[in-house]
Order: C-alpha cells, then sequence, then structure tokens
C-alpha cells in the first residue's frame, strides 16, 4: 500500500486588514501569512480495501467525515482527477493545531492532502483551482513558502523571507467562528479607524528587525478592532501580551493570538509567565 506522511503547519498573520467585499461575495484582505513549526500530521495511502475516502483523527478532537476539510480535499481531487476507478484514499490526521482558531490549520490540512494525492497517484492536475474552492487559506499552504504577502481574497500571493522569530501562541478561550468576525466588519466597518496598510515593501526589501520590530512593523489586525471588548477572552489576552511585547497580534479572526520574540529565553520566559492563564499555550517559531 503506497501512503506519503506530510507535515501541515499552521500560520499566523502579520497585521491583517479587510480593505472591501468583492463581486463574488467574497472578502478582499491585505495580510503576511508566516507559517510555524506548529504542524499537524497527516498520512495518505491509496487502498484498494476501501472505498472513496476514510478518515482517522487522533489528537484534538476533529470530524471524520464530510465536515472535515480534509475529507473534502480528498474528495476533491478523486473528482477533478477522474479516479473512480482506482484505489479508496485512507487518510490519518494527528490534530495539533487548534481549530477554528486563525491558524489555518484545516487549509493547511486540506493543502497537505491534495499535494500527498499529487504524488501519490502522479496525477499533475493544477490544485490552485482546488484549493480556491476549497477555502482562501488553501492557495497558500499550497505554495509551501515560508511567507507571503497575500491580497485577494486570498489567493494572490507574493513570497517573501522575513527575518527568524520565536514565538509563543495564545488560546483566548474563546469561540469566535469565522463568519461571525466577517459579519462584525460589514457592520461596523464604518465604525473602524484606518490602520495603516501592511508594511509589505519593508518585508521584501530587507527581511531584518528595526529598532525591535520585525516586519513588517505594524501588526495592526481590523478584527481585533472589532472583538476586543465584545470578547472578554480577547480583550484580557491582549492586555496581558501587551505587558509582555509590543511585537503581538491576533492571527486571522482568532481566537488565537501570537507574541514574537527575537532569542529562545525570551520565548521561554514569556510561555512560562502565560502557562496556566489561559487554555492553551505553544511555544514554537518560523519555518
Amino acid at each position: 500500500m503506497r501512503k506519503v506522511s506530510i507535515e501541515a503547519p499552521a500560520k499566523i498573520n502579520l497585521g491583517l486588514r479587510i480593505t472591501g467585499v468583492r463581486s463574488d461575495g467574497f472578502h478582499s484582505l491585505e495580510s503576511i501569512f508566516s507559517t510555524v513549526t506548529l504542524t499537524d500530521e497527516i498520512t495518505v495511502s491509496l487502498n484498494p480495501r476501501v472505498s472513496r475516502v476514510s478518515l482517522t483523527c487522533t489528537g484534538i478532537p476533529s470530524p471524520t467525515d464530510e465536515n472535515n476539510l480534509v475529507w473534502k480535499a480528498a474528495q476533491a481531487f478523486m473528482n477533478e482527477a477522474d479516479v473512480k476507478d482506482r484505489d479508496g484514499i485512507s487518510i490519518t490526521l494527528h490534530k495539533n493545531i487548534p481549530s477554528p482558531g486563525g491558524l489555518g490549520g484545516g487549509s493547511s490540512d486540506a493543502a497537505a492532502v491534495l499535494l500527498a494525492l499529487r504524488d501519490l497517484t502522479g496525477i499533475r492536475i493544477n490544485l490552485t483551482p482546488l484549493g480556491e474552492r476549497l477555502g482562501s487559506d488553501v492557495p497558500f499552504f499550497l505554495l509551501r513558502a515560508g511567507s507571503a504577502f497575500v491580497t485577494g481574497r486570498g489567493e494572490v500571493l507574493k513570497e517573501m523571507v522575513l527575518p527568524h522569530f520565536h514565538c509563543v501562541l495564545v488560546h483566548s478561550g474563546e469561540k469566535i467562528p469565522t463568519p461571525a468576525a466577517f459579519k462584525l466588519w460589514d457592520e461596523h466597518r464604518g465604525d473602524l479607524t484606518e490602520a495603516c496598510p501592511i508594511s509589505n515593501y519593508t518585508a521584501l526589501k530587507f527581511g531584518a528587525w528595526h529598532e525591535g520590530k520585525p516586519f513588517p512593523v505594524r501588526l495592526d489586525n481590523h478584527f481585533l478592532t472589532l472583538l476586543h471588548g465584545r470578547y472578554p477572552g480577547v480583550t484580557r489576552t491582549a492586555e496581558e501580551l501587551s505587558r509582555l511585547t509590543g511585537d503581538w497580534g491576533l492571527s486571522g479572526s482568532g481566537p488565537a493570538f501570537y507574541a514574537l520574540f527575537r532569542s529562545e529565553n525570551e520565548a521561554k520566559e514569556a510561555e512560562e509567565h502565560l502557562a496556566g492563564k489561559f487554555p492553551w499555550v505553544f511555544r514554537c517559531q518560523s519555518r
């Protein structure tokens, strides 16, 4: 039985700005995505003993049916590649990335499955359209880049190299569905004080720490402005992180936050300070 094992990394948003609503109903955004060393672990195999898709999950509880983006990705590949008469697909997913969390775990898992199936079957179909249909973050993970400047609904990507950083991830304890966060933007965007555009130029040209801050210098996130005060866990996490460092932010629409550090020792100290105060704290680094 042929199989491929692959890591699916989490990402953080180094700044996020919603720039409008597109004609297709999706929101347009501007952000820098950067992968970190927190990963889900996936094994994909072609299995004659199963029909269609079989999914087994361990770690953080996850659905094992069509409600999981991994299952949808495998099914979409089979349909697109027209592999109805071939073996079924067995997938095992060990989930380490909280989902939903703003860390792109589900999208990263889906991209990993698409890439694994392309390698297993040898069918060289274009995965980008499949990824766009599965989710706005999937095209970034298909790129397999460390970092990228992201625009459009997430499909317009410009790869970049950022300075290495250490990172502490913190779950605020809130449950914030992404559609609910976008709905808040739709309802209150007129109340937002416009944040500066994401500093992609400096990130692309220099890729170094500057005045103690990583590029992009501004880590503003439109979602944080909307969620702060409406979700007590978000407010508490933001206040706690601001006491530790100026280099912190909300990832995606949350509920996970990050704090960036130049050294491993600084990150360890922050992890020790935050442990026990929040439901989940994880120390990692850029990939």
